[in-house]
């Protein structure tokens, strides 16, 4: 799907951005070079569902494709109907695979359990690493010091003595 946004950085105001089930790319031009930015669908912190402002008595809602850098978040669609709104949002969740966010504002984004869409993109929890284990249990280049030989004693170098038998050969 092909979307055309206003950028105020670019030289006509405008970049275009393509957002498919991988990818999203933004092209755009500054300072008389075209460029295009390629990202992986998983770059996205999630699709999001805000409530903008308050405006003749109705608000504004806004579907957003969020990015920890806000340059790259990409506005998906926006409208005063909720349930539009909404079925939209769950729709990209849904295609994107993305996890599901709501809030106000950006930095009052929760990640929300969709219904359909909870499973498919619920991020997994942390594995224990390394600090977890280390406090308890040494590793085994602690245990030992590497490099160094062991001492042997020697016992007897006599041959004889060594090898039984070898005097009646």
């Amino acid at each position: 799907m092909s979307i055309e946004t206003r950028d105020p950085r670019s030289d006509d105001r405008r970049r275009i951005v393509e957002v498919g089930r991988e990818a999203v790319t933004i092209r755009r031009a500054v300072a008389g070079v075209s460029m295009t930015i390629r990202l992986s669908c998983r770059a996205y912190r999630g699709v999001a569902l805000r409530i903008g402002a308050l405006e003749c008595g109705r608000f504004h809602y806004e579907v957003k494709l969020t990015h920890s850098d806000p340059d790259l978040s990409i506005v998906l669609g926006a409208g005063d109907d909720l349930a539009a709104m909404e079925a939209q949002w769950l729709e990209w969740v849904d295609c994107l695979g993305l996890p599901a966010l709501a809030g106000r504002s950006e930095a009052s984004e929760a990640r929300v359990n969709v219904p359909r869409v909870a499973l498919a993109c619920r991020t997994p929890h942390p594995r224990r690493r390394g600090a977890a284990l280390t406090s308890r249990r040494p590793r085994l280049r602690k245990r030992r010091a590497n490099g160094r030989r062991l001492k042997t004693d020697v016992v007897d170098d006599d041959p004889i003595i060594l090898s039984p038998g070898w005097e009646d050969r």
